[in-house]
């Protein structure tokens, strides 16, 4: 089997609402759906689905549902100076950054955010 490229990955959450504002108003993601507790966000050619840690739909999902346990790095076409300002502008704390790093396109520039639910979100610039 060849995996050719990611699809989507969904993100237990405690707050629907709160997380949806979140990837939707601060990081800029699209929705692109929302129904039966999921909300699905456009991330460049991916999808981030963001799931209710009660499964009340009977949904097929991971052995435990469990919040914050995240830690992935998004890609924008941005310089990270405005990822910052936008983070600045919604009171989002800044958990470190901007610092240089090594990416999967080589080196970049990330600076690093904590959603609602404590997941540790990277951005990144290869500008």
């Amino acid at each position: 089997m060849t995996i050719i490229a990611l699809d989507h990955f969904v993100i237990t959450v405690t707050d629907l609402n709160k997380s949806k504002n979140f990837y939707h108003e601060i990081l800029g993601l699209p929705v692109v759906d929302e129904q039966n507790g999921f909300v699905s966000l456009q991330c460049g050619d991916q999808l981030i689905r963001l799931r209710k840690k009660t499964n009340g739909v009977n949904a097929i999902v991971a052995k435990q549902l469990e919040t914050g346990v995240f830690d992935f790095c998004l890609q924008t076409d941005q310089p990270i100076k405005n990822v910052i300002a936008k983070y600045k502008s919604n009171n989002q704390e800044i958990i470190s950054g901007p610092v240089e790093k090594h990416g999967a396109h080589g080196k970049m520039t990330s600076v690093y955010t904590r959603d609602p639910d404590g997941n540790l979100v990277e951005v990144c610039s290869y500008e």
